[in-house]
């Protein structure tokens, strides 16, 4: 790492430790840190958060490499894989809440066409996600990548009308049984359906 990279994230950490967001583009989108000061800025800022979210962030950066934006409070990718966009937060537990309870550090978006008409179906299946038509975006948060997955296909299902609300909750409880006792479904390993467009059924 070069003399000038050092400082670059010197600086950020100094914003940083202040409260402030830690910018790693220019305002004309190129990335001022090369891939390896982000990655080690983006390790830095994330070992001070909670354990949630500081697991997350260690397991996005192993999986995708450096984010695109650090800042003190949130790690962003653009294009990273199958999504569009993720972030992690470092969020915390309320107090009193339920240490079961998804907190829902990482969001990750796809690109999907959907009418405003269509938003308000997965409204029944989980407040988890979140449908912008304008933006042609689809949007899950959880814990863990595999649960974003998994909402999102069973989203994906919804829109095309293979499920109603109830069975898609049903299913996801059902995945979520199977995985536990060591089995898995591609509705936890991937998108099935391509970026853009849905599946047909």
């Amino acid at each position: 790492m070069n003399t000038k990279s050092m400082f670059a994230i010197a600086a950020a950490l100094i914003w940083s430790s202040a409260g402030c967001v830690t910018a790693v583009r220019s305002t004309a989108g190129e990335s001022t840190m090369d891939a390896e000061s982000r990655r080690a800025l983006a390790e830095n800022v994330s070992s001070g958060w909670s354990e949630k979210s500081r697991l997350a962030a260690r397991l996005m950066i192993a999986r995708y490499g450096a984010p695109d934006v650090v800042g003190a409070s949130r790690l962003v990718w653009q294009g990273n894989g199958p999504w569009k966009r993720t972030i992690v937060r470092d969020l915390t537990r309320p107090y009193a809440s339920d240490p079961g309870d998804e907190l829902g550090v990482i969001e990750q978006t796809v690109s999907y066409n959907l009418t405003p008409e269509q938003a308000p179906v997965l409204s029944g299946f989980s407040d988890r996600l979140s449908a912008d038509a304008a933006a042609m975006e689809l949007t899950s948060r959880a814990d863990r990548e595999e649960l974003n997955f998994l909402r999102l296909n069973l989203a994906n299902d919804l829109l095309l009308r293979v499920v109603v609300p109830a069975d898609a909750k049903v299913a996801y409880a059902r995945i979520l049984e199977l995985e536990a006792a060591g089995k898995t479904t591609p509705y936890l390993l991937e998108l099935r359906f391509g970026p853009g467009r849905p599946r047909t059924p």
